[in-house]
């Protein structure tokens, strides 16, 4: 059995933190949006008012982020008391290997206050990419959703290619296809009605296909998807632009966090005065989108809830980002929907359907292939083994099933 080394440790760590904040995070933002801020007496669900403020909650999300300097203040606390106690250790195999990491930190340049200016772009791309989607929600249903946003790992696989100088091989262009296409199929199951569960998934899929050709073309849908498409642009703008920030200058990845955070907050509070003075309705009304939270214990209390969650989860993705990819980062945060699946049946909100079991098994064996924890490689035909690097050769020699993953992911 492999011996699993601190960079191992490391990413396991990191890989289970973004799926358990990401997971929080989404349970918290659903439980928000289903808070009821007016008119709630009213027996009739449909005439009740919901929390419905994607702006605020960008606002809000960016708050939390900025949370991160705390995490920066006790580490220079802890880094300062090492180095009054310091005493020299013997060193073992895995600093010896990790010695290539360390020359590879010093030749990157420390990022100064003005250097941090830079990362008002991926700032930006969060924003926009932020709001988009929360404005995409109110006008598809969930299931859209949730097929819309598989794009994301496509889109970051492009980027990466055209601005990065990456590339991606054969096969993980299949991987990638598979999460596309799990997601897809999760998000087809839940367009379907509880008694047509009962069908054959054949007919589940025929029947499906005519009722969405027999629907009325409602414009609405169209827009919510064009603003998703739109916003897992924006976000894979981010993802990219941070990982080629985080190559050239040395940050730690909680800086990084905190940095967006602040400059988030500044930007997201300021656009949300200019559009309450020029639009002033709906959710660019300021007023009434703090007067709903503040008179709300709920809302209050689920705004701080995502704020940490949130928080935690951007580092954990920008840790991902520094020591794997930005793909790899986008295709793992994909993962976290099954975990959101389990908690939502938990709490009732949603039942069990086989064709999304389906569908989360294609998602998460497309996330172990990219990954190289599964290596298929031997079982594809010889077109998929062309143009492989040297590195992904030697994964023909390896088990079907990989222990660990010992070593940073850098294949693009």
């Amino acid at each position: 059995m492999a011996k699993l080394t601190s960079n191992s440790l490391t990413l396991i760590f990191l890989v289970a933190g973004v799926l358990t904040t990401g997971c929080l995070n989404s349970i918290f933002t659903k439980y928000q949006d289903n808070q009821c801020v007016d008119n709630c007496e009213d027996p009739n669900p449909s005439n009740q008012k919901k929390f419905e403020q994607p702006v605020l909650q960008t606002l809000q999300m960016f708050i939390g982020e900025s949370t991160c300097w705390l995490i920066v203040l006790a580490n220079y606390l802890i880094n300062d008391y090492q180095k009054k106690n310091y005493k020299p250790l013997l060193t073992d195999d895995n600093d010896i290997n990790d010695s290539n990491d360390l020359d590879q930190i010093k030749l990157k340049k420390k990022m100064s206050f003005k250097d941090s200016l830079i990362l008002c772009f991926p700032t930006i791309c969060d924003i926009l990419g932020t709001t988009l989607m929360n404005l995409g929600l109110l006008y598809t249903p969930v299931s859209i959703y949730q097929m819309t946003r598989g794009a994301l790992v496509i889109f970051v696989a492009l980027f990466s290619i055209f601005f990065l100088k990456k590339h991606i091989t054969r096969v993980e262009w299949l991987s990638l296809f598979l999460v596309f296409l799990g997601v897809g199929i999760v998000g087809l199951s839940g367009s379907k009605s509880h008694n047509q569960e009962q069908n054959s998934i054949p007919n589940q899929l025929a029947n499906e296909i005519n009722n969405q050709i027999n629907k009325s073309v409602n414009w609405k849908v169209f827009v919510g998807i064009g603003l998703i498409l739109l916003a897992q642009i924006f976000t894979a703008s981010q993802f990219v632009l941070e990982e080629h920030i985080l190559s050239k200058l040395q940050i730690t990845p909680a800086k990084v966090v905190g940095y967006e955070g602040s400059y988030g907050t500044i930007i997201t509070f300021i656009s949300m005065i200019f559009l309450h003075l020029f639009i002033g309705t709906g959710p660019f009304n300021l007023v009434e989108a703090f007067s709903q939270m503040f008179n709300n214990s709920n809302i209050l209390l689920s705004s701080i809830a995502i704020m940490i969650s949130i928080s935690c989860f951007n580092f954990f993705g920008i840790s991902i980002t520094n020591k794997l990819s930005a793909t790899s980062r986008s295709t793992i945060d994909t993962c976290r929907t099954l975990l959101v699946w389990f908690v939502s049946m938990y709490l009732g909100w949603e039942y069990f359907k086989f064709l999304q079991l389906i569908g989360f098994s294609f998602l998460v064996f497309g996330t172990l292939v990219f990954n190289k924890v599964i290596f298929i490689d031997d079982y594809l035909p010889l077109f998929f083994k062309k143009g492989l690097s040297l590195h992904d050769e030697r994964s023909y020699n390896q088990p079907f099933l990989n222990e660990v993953v010992d070593e940073p992911i850098e294949r693009m």
